[in-house]
């Protein structure tokens, strides 16, 4: 008999109806009671380290990262509560600067930080998009492997600095959240290339919910201890995307804590690979574009079995992005492993390559087909991936064992046979 079975995708998912499948999803949390005064407590009494209003006695700035549109952090609730904090503490308004922590990707428009942050917010606030690309914008915070770490001016040169964002296992830096605000959030586009360089990238370690020994992640860790925040403001998120727990405090032991609480709620064991797995890439905002659905992809590779079928539902309203570095870097290559060769053997990171390595790799060993209602074929094709137009007659047509992500990279399975 066959289920239904809802996938995140955009704002209004997708349900496919299958025979037989096996349907992977992390461990249930119960939301916050009352997740705005659980962030308050958390602002007044951390898990580590000084209250926020000891940190900020005798300071007159505050900076106030946040994470960019192409993650699912609950900024609208987060950021009020931060801020009426800071005010509370007699921060003027014009002391105060939003820094949005976006990396190498793009800056928001005007209509979609009103929407991350709350129009009243967006309005009454200095707001700073982080540009990796301009050097003017940065000053440099130390050395890092012999090289100068660049970073945000705005966010560097404040009194206080506070980072917000929320906790999920990174396809290749263990974990989203804590450190990676500063590399790759607020630094230069130097210093990510370098962090997210090939070597790094083709490392066994640098993988999901791994962060001891991982490369990447180590180097992020060491990026952000030379320009560390004088508080961190993490948060976990359940399968509805509620609050389901806070991490706050000291920067390294809010953000250990809070990774060890993730890692329990989203590995999932399976004692089997698959011929086919389907995963979403957890639904907007995450699946605005390919380039994001690639963890997705590394996420369903964990349990597909060499020669097997991976299927991608994202909607990717962004598209690639079109014009971005990764859709370039795809278009430098005839094949996946042209493409893999390519960057692998090249002497310089470029921007995004990381991304298409790791596509590229799973590509070596799965092929990889792409369900998205916002590309066409031919932009799938480009992007060297298979189409997808009707999931379930991909299913009937190569058959053999399903299993179903519909959550994608907010479960992390694997196979412990």
């Amino acid at each position: 008999m066959k289920q239904s079975i809802r996938l995140d995708y955009g704002k209004t998912g997708l349900t496919v109806r299958l025979d037989g499948a096996d349907v992977i999803e992390p461990l249930e949390q119960p939301a916050a009671e009352n997740p705005a005064a659980l962030i308050g407590k958390k602002l007044y009494k951390p898990d580590f380290g000084p209250s926020l209003a000891h940190l900020a006695a005798g300071k007159r700035t505050a900076a106030v990262a946040h994470t960019d549109i192409t993650r699912a952090t609950p900024n609208r609730l987060i950021l009020p509560a931060v801020l009426g904090e800071l005010r509370a503490l007699g921060f003027e308004k014009e002391n105060i600067v939003l820094v949005n922590m976006t990396g190498s990707h793009r800056p928001q428009t005007p209509a979609e930080l009103a929407d991350m942050l709350g129009g009243e917010t967006a309005s009454a606030y200095r707001c700073v998009q982080h540009n990796a690309f301009d050097n003017s914008t940065m000053s440099c915070a130390g050395e890092l492997d012999g090289y100068p770490l660049y970073v945000n001016k705005a966010y560097l040169q404040a009194d206080l600095k506070i980072c917000t964002g929320f906790i999920e296992p990174h396809f290749f830096a263990g974990f989203s959240g804590g450190p990676k605000a500063v590399l790759p959030g607020l630094c230069d586009i130097g210093s990510i290339m370098r962090n997210h360089n090939a070597a790094r990238i083709a490392d066994d370690r640098a993988t999901w919910a791994v962060t001891r020994g991982n490369p990447v992640w180590e180097n992020i860790r060491d990026g952000c201890a030379l320009a560390a925040p004088d508080f961190l403001l993490n948060v976990a998120l359940n399968t509805h995307g509620e609050v389901s727990a806070v991490f706050a405090g000291s920067w390294e032991e809010a953000h250990r804590k809070g990774c060890e609480f993730v890692r329990e709620h989203a590995m999932r064991k399976t004692d089997k690979l698959y011929d086919m797995v389907i995963t979403s890439n957890s639904g907007y905002p995450l699946d605005m574009n390919l380039y994001q659905c690639v963890k997705a992809m590394s996420c369903a590779a964990q349990i597909v079995r060499d020669g097997g079928i991976i299927v991608v539902a994202g909607e990717c309203s962004d598209g690639l992005p079109k014009g971005s570095p990764y859709e370039k870097i795809l278009k430098t290559a005839r094949t996946p492993e042209e493409l893999f060769d390519l960057i692998v053997s090249g002497k310089e990171t470029l921007p995004e390559q990381w991304q298409a390595q790791i596509q590229a790799r799973i590509q070596k060993r799965a092929r990889v087909f792409v369900y998205a209602g916002c590309l066409s074929d031919d932009e799938i094709k480009q992007a060297l991936l298979e189409p997808c137009r009707d999931i379930e007659a991909l299913v009937r047509e190569y058959g053999g064992s399903v299993a179903v992500l519909p959550k994608g990279p907010q479960t992390v399975p694997c196979c412990v046979s």
